[in-house]
């Protein structure tokens, strides 16, 4: 029995307890999880950063939106530039967007459009990876993403992972060089299910919270048995800071509760939409407000290689609904403040809608939405051409973009991290913060 182990320690040796069996919470080795968590003590007990935001929501519209059918419409241009996008006015003068949005335009005053983002990647693939690292690939090189990157330089905030993305992540979203022990945390499951549960949350069956004590008293009488053998020894120290933190992650109520969405009202739950986007965002929001670092939420679907018109009225509702609700939300709470939140894909599509009333890809210009954590809303930054097909002014690279993130954490855009071979890259190579856009 569990309570007899403190009796029989003869039985036990310290490396058994490198298979507690409670760190598929996270699904994270030992190694992996002290590399992470070590992080936490480069970090004042706040959390807070040097710069404007403390935390980072990245909204990833895979597939790649059409600027002229969200953020960038093109009224004066011909039908087959301007398709069934029709504007509607925000509540910013002079600022419209597609009438698809019509929910996001009530918010417009807190948020800043990029409008002449460029980038020389037509593939979905290496767009991508652009956009997520501000980097092209490198050939045999993995660059680590912004969330890898803030987790490395700024840690933890609180007993949760700093980097969570919702969804499944691509390789995009990883930790690249910088070692799997930074990858993002996938909680698992569809947040608008309505018994979604985070994998392995949960103690494993037949423990409890007095067991898990009795098993950390036991480790700590172990311990003792073992100092006079490990003196010089700086791997048990590093073992015995692991446990600490593991046992103070698996009995954490602030770590189970940060994804309970059922404590929710369900007004709040309604607002945000029932749908999986929304239900994530709002997960977004209750991560960010427990201490996450930097959180992704993906939204499929804009991939419009035919009927854009039929696939836009398909999938923008649930992001109208969502993304506005989230962010008067994130505003009331004074939440916004201090959290960057940003809406991108991997490009925009063609101007001219082809044979088959849709639009393929397009790098040379297209849109994204900033907001929070400094950014300066009601703002429009760049501007494309009349139709849509270069940029016309303030054009911004993938790197500026890169440059914008990282100062808003406080970071110096043009320090270096070198990979295990010793190869240095900086974090925003060429770039520059988008001016513009910062309060």
């Amino acid at each position: 029995m569990e309570t007899n182990l403190l009796n029989d320690c003869e039985k036990f040796h310290r490396r058994d307890f490198m298979r507690v069996g409670m760190l598929s919470f996270l699904g994270l080795s030992l190694s992996q999880y002290y590399a992470l968590a070590d992080q936490a003590k480069q970090n004042a007990p706040t959390g807070r950063t040097n710069g404007t935001a403390d935390s980072v929501i990245l909204i990833w519209m895979a597939g790649g939106p059409s600027h002229l059918d969200t953020w960038d419409v093109k009224p004066n241009a011909p039908l087959e530039i301007r398709g069934d996008a029709a504007p509607i006015d925000t509540n910013v003068k002079g600022v419209q967007i597609a009438g698809y949005f019509p929910k996001t335009a009530k918010q417009m005053d807190k948020i800043c459009v990029v409008r002449s983002m460029t980038s020389p990647a037509a593939a979905h693939e290496i767009g991508t990876h652009y956009m997520l690292t501000g980097y092209l690939p490198l050939p045999g090189f993995a660059v680590p993403s912004y969330g890898a990157v803030a987790s490395k330089l700024l840690g933890p905030r609180s007993a949760l992972p700093p980097y969570i993305s919702v969804q499944q992540p691509g390789t995009e979203m990883g930790a690249g060089f910088l070692g799997a022990a930074l990858n993002p945390f996938c909680p698992g499951g569809d947040p608008a299910s309505g018994d979604f549960q985070v994998r392995d949350l949960e103690l494993p069956g037949g423990m409890t919270k007095e067991k898990l004590e009795v098993r950390k008293s036991l480790r700590e009488t172990i311990d003792n048995t073992f100092k006079d053998y490990e003196k010089g020894n700086d791997t048990p120290k590093a073992v015995d800071a692991f446990y600490d933190r593991a046992y103070t992650l698996l009995s954490s109520q602030e770590a189970r509760a940060a994804f309970d969405l059922k404590k929710e009202k369900e007004e709040t739950r309604n607002t945000y939409g029932r749908s999986s986007f929304g239900q994530s965002l709002l997960l977004s929001r209750r991560l960010v407000e427990t201490g996450v670092r930097f959180v992704t939420v993906t939204i499929g679907g804009w991939d419009m290689h035919s009927n854009v018109h039929g696939s836009m009225n398909g999938t923008a509702p649930q992001f109208d609904q969502a993304y506005a609700a989230f962010i008067a939300d994130m505003e009331q709470r004074g939440l916004l403040k201090r959290t960057m939140v940003i809406v991108m894909g991997e490009f925009g599509r063609t101007p001219i809608i082809n044979k088959d009333g849709g639009r393929d890809h397009h790098p040379r210009v297209f849109s994204t939405l900033l907001a929070g954590g400094g950014i300066k809303g009601g703002t429009v930054v760049g501007s494309s051409d009349p139709k849509g097909f270069e940029p016309a002014s303030d054009p911004v690279k993938p790197e500026d973009l890169a440059a914008t993130i990282y100062q808003s954490l406080g970071l110096d855009f043009s320090q270096s991290i070198s990979s295990p071979e010793g190869v240095r890259i900086a974090l925003a190579r060429g770039g520059s913060p988008i001016r513009q856009a910062l309060g």
